[in-house]
């Protein structure tokens, strides 16, 4: 029976509009076409029964090559065995909450494109699976933003991993959220170990219990004190050390986040507190040594301004530091007084610029008048590239220096008259006595007795006149050096070659120290051999008959080297050692007094020294220094 003839059937009226809350087909299948979103069903085998119009145009294909395809097979070839499983998964537990899966899809040209199915198990009255519906969307940008966190999580990581100084990240209630790995070597704590933690932890008292309120107080006020600021803060090594540290704390705002963070970078400042300590003290060093500089030391800069003066410097002038520091040099009071002497400074200083070293004399008076002979020079101070980066200016005030000086010229020259009369007048008187000595011993052999000892006496004292006089020409007589290469063994012989006979008369015992080296150098042998001769004979005359002496010869570490003649005789008395040198004195009836001291002209002029002190032998050790190399004047 049709519908139509059957009395029993209720037929309901047609509906002109869906019931409330129910759109109609139509709506949703307009809906589903035009969503960007995946819609696919499908089936309990796993084909595609029905596909949204998007799935067609995200694949690239057409409607009908959508559907009837096993659902894994539109997944990428790397996903498809894993989009097997889940999709067998669905089917079994159909009660189950399964969360959302993802895989790639393949679309037109090979690629594939990240997407995020939603799952819907569809099951009949009687509870069997007859199908799972699928909806999709894109997850690329989602997966650019999941890179871009990871990314910058893997970027935050480094920082925290790399940077040097240790940074501490915490919230508002001072909570700490993140910490760098350079917090464990400067403060003993892991990065765990501190994370999660209140900040706190990391101070000393009284900050320790305050920070609390200084948090609360900022979030009910928003003020600060230490934001945008770097300031000194004491952090408790977790032995219990405090570290000085430099502080910097930053507020940082995250987008999304109603409160910011703080993040603190320490800086571990005992090394530089300790450099600071070290250059403060060297400073104070220096400065003391500058200061007590007997002669006048200064800084310039390549302008020629004053960048510092020691003490004495200003205590000649009578000024303070500050009266000068800044100012150009040539306006300080040491240049005022003499126009010449500024006029040398102010030309000086372009040379010292190009890398000369300038030194001349200048004039300038005190401030009490008295009047100052400078021996200035200014130098140049360059850096690792040789350029001028200063100048230093020194001062040393020869004043007393110049007067003994002209005094020591006058002295001189009239000594040098002195010597020149009296070598004419030794010369004059010389033959005359000789003369007058030999006439009186003639007449002593024709006189009596009586009469002959006082003759014999006077023609004795006219011979030692005629031995001053001939000292005193070998005194005054100009010494020329003719350097040969001498031999320091060969040296201590001749003495005992040339004065054998005197020795053997008073019975005098010379040796030569067995441990002497051979040693070369340049001199005038034959003004030596006169020295060490003088001096041998000295020896023997003061041990008396009997008498011991001892030669000895060695290299010095200051580049010299030293002939010795000792005895053991009475020794020198050590107040008269300071004159023994010096011409007319001696300490025999009979000598001239010019014997050592043309000893030492000779040695001087070697560019060497003589000096008289004890032996070990109980008698006088005299010494003979002289360079193993000529002098340049020499050479």
């Amino acid at each position: 029976m049709s519908e139509k003839t059957d009395p029993d059937r209720q037929v309901e009226p047609t509906r002109t509009r869906p019931e409330s809350g129910a759109p109609p087909a139509a709506v949703i299948r307009r809906v589903l076409e035009e969503s960007s979103d995946l819609f696919l069903l499908i089936g309990s085998e796993g084909e595609v029964d029905w596909a949204g119009a998007g799935v067609a145009r995200f694949l690239g294909r057409e409607h009908e090559d959508c559907v009837g395809v096993p659902f894994a097979s539109l997944a990428h070839p790397d996903d498809r065995e894993r989009t097997q499983r889940a999709l067998q998964g669905w089917i079994v537990d159909p009660e189950g909450r399964h969360a959302p899966f993802e895989n790639r899809l393949v679309v037109a040209g090979g690629s594939s494109r990240p997407v995020v199915w939603s799952i819907t198990v569809i099951s009949n009255k009687a509870g069997a699976v007859t199908g799972v519906a699928l909806i999709a969307r894109e997850a690329t940008q989602q997966k650019r933003y999941e890179q871009a966190i990871l990314e910058s999580d893997a970027r935050h990581r480094a920082l925290l991993k790399g940077v040097l100084d240790p940074l501490i990240t915490i919230d508002l209630y001072g909570i700490v959220q993140s910490v760098s790995d350079s917090v464990r070597p400067v403060f003993g704590y892991r990065p765990d170990e501190l994370v999660g933690r209140n900040i706190s932890i990391l101070m000393p008292e009284p900050y320790c219990h305050e920070h609390d309120g200084y948090l609360e107080r900022y979030r009910a006020t928003g003020e600060t004190r230490i934001l945008g600021r770097t300031r000194e803060f004491e952090v408790i090594h977790k032995s219990g050390e405090a570290i000085a540290c430099e502080l910097s704390v930053a507020r940082v705002d995250i987008p999304g986040q109603a409160e910011p963070l703080f993040t603190g970078s320490f800086r571990d400042v005992r090394r530089r507190k300790a450099a600071e300590a070290a250059l403060r003290e060297r400073e104070q060093r220096l400065r003391a040594i500058f200061d007590q500089e007997y002669q006048h030391v200064g800084l310039l800069d390549t302008a020629g301004r004053m960048i510092e003066a020691n003490q004495a410097s200003l205590d000649l002038i009578g000024a303070r530091r500050e009266d000068v520091i800044g100012r150009p040099y040539h306006d300080t009071p040491w240049w005022t007084d003499s126009p010449e002497s500024r006029q040398k400074l102010l030309e000086a200083i372009p040379r010292v610029l190009k890398g000369e070293f300038v030194r001349f004399e200048s004039e300038f008076s005190d401030e009490n008048g008295v009047f100052h002979i400078i021996d200035f020079s200014l130098k140049p101070v360059c850096d690792a590239q040789g350029e001028v980066v200063m100048m230093i200016p020194e001062g040393r005030d020869i004043t007393e220096f110049k007067r003994a000086q002209a005094a020591e010229h006058q002295l001189l020259r009239a000594l040098a008259e002195v010597g020149e009369s009296a070598a004419v007048l030794a010369h004059e008187i010389k033959n005359p006595i000789t003369a007058v000595n030999f006439a009186l011993k003639a007449v002593a052999d024709r006189l009596g007795e009586d009469s002959r000892e006082v003759i014999e006496d006077l023609a004795f004292r006219m011979k030692h006149l005629e031995r001053k006089l001939r000292g005193t020409l070998s005194f005054v007589k100009p010494i020329a050096l003719e350097p040969v290469e001498c031999n320091s063994l060969a040296l201590l012989r001749a003495p005992i070659e040339i004065l054998k006979p005197e020795l053997i008369e008073v019975g005098t015992t010379v040796d030569i120290d067995p441990h002497s080296p051979s040693i070369d150098f340049p001199a005038d042998q034959a003004l030596l051999q006169d020295v060490l001769v003088n001096l041998v004979r000295n020896a023997s005359q003061a041990a008396g008959g009997g008498g011991q002496i001892r030669l000895s010869c060695r290299s010095t570490s200051a580049g010299q080297v030293e002939l010795s003649v000792e005895d053991d005789g009475p020794g020198i008395p050590e107040d008269r050692r300071e004159t023994l040198f010096k011409p007319f004195v001696t300490t025999r009836a009979e000598g001239t007094g010019l014997g050592l001291a043309i000893c030492r002209r000779i040695v001087e002029e070697h560019g060497g020294r003589i000096a008289v002190g004890d032996s070990p032998l109980g008698g006088a050790r005299f010494v003979v220094r002289l360079p193993l190399r000529c002098r340049e004047s020499d050479a």
